[in-house]
């Protein structure tokens, strides 16, 4: 079999198959603006003629729909709206008659500027922090039967003069903890949960946060009151067009314990929106590891929810290839900002590229896993308690290259053939596990799956508390010291580095496979214990930290920029760790190839037959000139590559029989 894949561009690659679109538009989606920004008016087109002009001029470009952004933050603007709504009819007519989709892009919650007499006639619509019950600032309360009377009359007069395809609603959220604590609030709270508001007037209710149960219910009721709003507008938009869609758009990271302080969870929203976004700023980047790993789980929640995904990149002329490339190596749609008169690259070059691969039938293919409990993640507001170990190890781990799929804890009940693709799966400090995902990961181990527990893993229950029968009892390793020590990882000749440590002991039937020297000792670092077919395996020590990429941000909001992993050795050591616990065992990795080769794998179709598709991508800052050799670990893909897919403008392809 050969075993190698000539390289066939110079700077990036990406593979695919089956269809350009699905039946649903929100998958394979390349949307642009119509025109300007947020902060723009909507008197770029206003003229039957002048937005004829417009949409062939995008759909000739490639672009499937168009997102319409101007007079964004809409209560600044009400004066405006008879005007504004029949200029979008005259955009919307155009686009449909060229076969383009039109997204209105709309804040209807927050008030600015001229948005204050609204403030002035209707105070009470306001947000108000539950602790004082008098601060109010900014955002109306959802909850707020009046305020949503008047959101759902805006945008029911909206769809019916516009006849928009998709909304984009910003800022359906709350301003922050602690909000909100108004009368209507504490009603749906009392007829939703049947017992009386929080006190979170009491002294430490906001200090315990997270660790506290009756803290965690009120932050989940908050995302379940906006989902109940959201579900609201749906309602009333489809009675109108019963096929319009709604879009989130989100910047959290999943992992992230934040992700509950403004909004709800990405698992929870999922369930009344129609496709979720990511806004990623500012590319090229100086560093793509950490992006990589935040599309790795919006794709996870895509795949898991049924639903497409898109970001949106401020795509420069420079970057644009490795934009188009990286977002749909990822399974994301994209949201361009390349003007469509572009001509190097021109848009059509890249969004009708005849081998696109159909985001609806395709689905994650990697070998290794990496779970994302988000039980764990609702215990503690600490960042480092779990994000900051889950991102590590998955960065790591996407480095190495092979590809690594996100497992969300839904999908352990809810669809456990996720766990029989799988050979290895990743405990990040996973400390709540329920005894139906034990089981279900005992299953799994039986028939020959390989698991890591790092740190906590399995110690808890469900609800935060010392389980009664600790999963971390199947690795074989008891913990002898819950107290945080920080200790000196020794790695000879390379020094050492520091680590959170947890000392434990082993059972009889735990072997110890990895030690590390601490003041002198030699401490047990990596265990293994066979159960059934499989084994299941322990690190003591908490790698992530030192090894996390931080995310990039714009100077704008971080002085010092790009941050770096604070100690590359620990990628070296969790991919050692990875490489160890596998053996043998045959998963899709590439070798000889240097860091920074990244790649994806689906399974998918192809001409009516089950295809493995691998997309590839370059970042490694070394040229790769066309021929080179990039070799596959073991037996896996490819087989001999389909010529067809060799001859694509700076593209490779591979598709085998799975």
């Amino acid at each position: 079999m050969n075993k190698c894949l000539r390289i066939a561009a110079l700077s990036l690659a990406i593979v695919s198959a089956s269809a350009l679109h699905a039946a649903d538009w929100t998958y394979n989606m390349a949307f642009t603006q119509w025109s300007g920004s947020n902060d723009a008016d909507r008197y770029y087109t206003t003229t039957p003629e002048s937005c004829e002009a417009r949409a062939a001029l995008i759909a000739d470009a490639g672009y499937t729909a168009v997102i319409l952004s101007g007079y964004h933050f809409r209560l600044n603007f009400l004066d405006r709206d008879e005007d504004l709504r029949r200029t979008v009819a005259f955009i919307t007519e155009a686009c449909h008659r060229h076969g383009l989709k039109v997204i209105e892009h709309i804040d209807l919650t927050v008030h600015y500027y001229d948005g204050y007499p609204l403030v002035f006639e209707h105070p009470d619509w306001l947000q108000v922090h539950a602790a004082d019950m008098m601060t109010r600032h900014r955002i109306y309360c959802p909850n707020n039967p009046d305020f949503q009377r008047f959101y759902l009359d805006y945008v029911r007069r909206f769809q019916q003069d516009t006849n928009i395809d998709a909304w984009q609603m910003d800022e359906v959220q709350w301003l922050g903890r602690g909000y909100c604590g108004c009368r209507h609030c504490r009603a749906k709270w009392q007829q939703d949960m049947g017992r009386p508001y929080p006190a979170v007037e009491a002294p430490g209710f906001f200090d315990r946060a997270l660790e506290a149960p009756e803290y965690r219910d009120w932050m989940r009721w908050r995302g379940k009151a906006l989902n109940d709003f959201r579900r609201l507008v749906r309602e009333e938009l489809q009675a109108i067009r019963p096929d319009v869609k709604l879009f989130k758009y989100t910047t959290a990271d999943q992992a992230s314990p934040f992700v509950w302080t403004r909004g709800s969870d990405y698992e929870t929203t999922m369930t009344v929106v129609d496709t979720v976004g990511t806004e990623i700023n500012p590319v090229p980047f100086d560093g793509y590891v950490n992006l990589q790993e935040q599309l790795t789980c919006r794709r996870a929640l895509s795949e898991a929810s049924g639903r497409a995904a898109w970001a949106k990149f401020d795509i420069t002329i420079p970057s644009a290839y490795f934009c188009w490339a990286f977002g749909r190596m990822q399974r994301q749609s994209l949201w361009w900002s390349l003007n469509p008169e572009n001509d190097d690259p021109r848009p059509a070059d890249l969004l009708n590229w005849p081998w696109q691969m159909d985001d609806a039938a395709a689905s994650t293919d990697a070998d290794v896993g990496v779970l994302l409990s988000k039980s764990t993640r609702d215990l503690r507001y600490d960042q480092d308690y779990f994000a900051v170990e889950f991102h590590g190890w998955l960065q790591s781990l996407l480095l190495a290259p092979q590809d690594v799929k996100v497992l969300l804890e839904s999908q352990l009940l809810a669809d456990p053939g996720q766990l029989d693709r799988l050979k290895l799966l990743v405990l990040p400090n996973c400390t709540s596990i329920a005894p139906a995902q034990a089981e279900a990961l005992l299953t799994w181990v039986r028939s020959g799956g390989r698991l890591i527990m790092t740190v906590d893993s399995g110690t808890l229950d469900a609800n935060g508390e010392p389980a009664p029968d600790p999963f971390i009892a199947h690795a074989g390793v008891a913990i002898t010291d819950r107290a945080t020590r920080t200790v000196k990882l020794s790695l000879a000749p390379e020094g050492e580095y520091e680590v959170d440590y947890r000392h434990i002991s082993t059972a009889p039937n735990s072997t110890v496979i990895a030690t590390m020297a601490v003041d002198g000792k030699t401490l047990p670092l990596l265990t293994s214990r066979r159960e059934g077919e499989g084994s299941i395996h322990y690190v003591a020590a908490k790698l992530g930290a030192p090894a996390y990429e931080d995310r990039q941000l714009s100077s704008h909001y971080r002085k010092d920029g790009f941050r770096p992993p604070a100690d590359p050795r620990a990628i070296d050591m969790i991919q050692g760790i990875a490489a160890r616990v596998l053996g043998d065992a045959p998963v899709f990795r590439l070798t000889g190839a240097p860091r920074g080769l990244i790649a994806s794998v689906y399974r998918t179709e192809h001409d009516g037959r089950p295809v493995r598709a691998i997309h590839l991508l370059n970042c490694s800052g070394r040229s790769l000139s066309e021929g080179d050799p990039v070799e596959f670990d073991k037996d896996n893909p490819p087989s001999t590559p389909d010529a067809r897919f060799t001859r694509a403008h700076r593209t490779i392809a591979n598709l085998c029989d799975r």
